[in-house]
């Protein structure tokens, strides 16, 4: 975010994208969970606003800052049954797809608005099209909803995919060491920074958020009739 402050749509459009991106993961998943009958997570308190420590820590701030993208904290799920793994998998599932669905919303947005600066300008639609501050706002929401959505599917917690992983793994003494491991040691807390981080600060280094965000915006873009380059 920081190497976009002379942008102001798309510095305003990462912040507002996190923030609302943080609070509809964690809605989407406490409902999820609800509908499976685990009121747990309501307890949490996270259908409110706020932007606390409880819901983002200060690494994914530090993400956001200097990557544009972060994640939100754990919500504790009643996972102790083993029977209801898959209950509780479905509910953590609901993060990333919120994620996803955003990103469609914007994308929707932005062909919106396209749409009306071609009736509006005609001819000339064209050049203004893509120096519409509205439109750009959209895409780089777009783009962070996207981040966020594969940033959570990272097989590593804090994410939800390393949360879903170590659910439906084998519940040997090695797989229970190694989530430890991950989790206490804040080991996935550092893997996710590094995703985020290192191909910013060393552009030769490869991208995970970079090599899969546009071929999803373009798989969400093709169902509304977008083609993305």
């Amino acid at each position: 975010m920081l190497f976009h402050l002379a942008e102001p749509a798309a510095l305003l459009g990462i912040v507002l994208a996190f923030v609302i991106g943080i609070v509809a993961h964690d809605a989407a998943q406490i409902l999820a969970a609800r509908l499976a009958r685990d009121p747990v997570p309501r307890r949490s308190g996270r259908l409110t606003a706020s932007l606390g420590t409880q819901r983002i820590s200060p690494f994914s701030w530090v993400g956001v800052l200097l990557g544009g993208a972060g994640w939100a904290e754990p919500i504790q799920m009643n996972d102790v049954w083993r029977k209801r793994r898959f209950h509780v998998a479905a509910a953590l599932l609901a993060g990333p797809l919120a994620y996803a669905l955003l990103a469609l919303g914007a994308l929707a947005g932005a062909r919106a608005l396209t749409r009306r600066v071609l009736i509006d300008t005609g001819d000339r639609a064209a050049e203004i099209v893509g120096s519409t501050f509205g439109i750009e706002l959209l895409l780089w929401m777009a783009i962070t909803f996207a981040s966020l959505c594969i940033l959570s599917l990272v097989p590593v917690p804090p994410a939800d995919g390393g949360r879903i992983l170590f659910l439906l793994g084998p519940q040997s003494d090695g797989w229970r060491r190694a989530n430890h491991r991950l989790t206490d040691s804040n080991i996935g807390l550092a893997i996710l920074l590094a995703v985020i981080i290192l191909p910013v600060l060393f552009p030769g280094f490869p991208s995970v958020l970079g090599q899969l965000v546009f071929p999803l915006l373009r798989g969400l873009g093709s169902l509304i009739g977008i083609d993305l380059p």
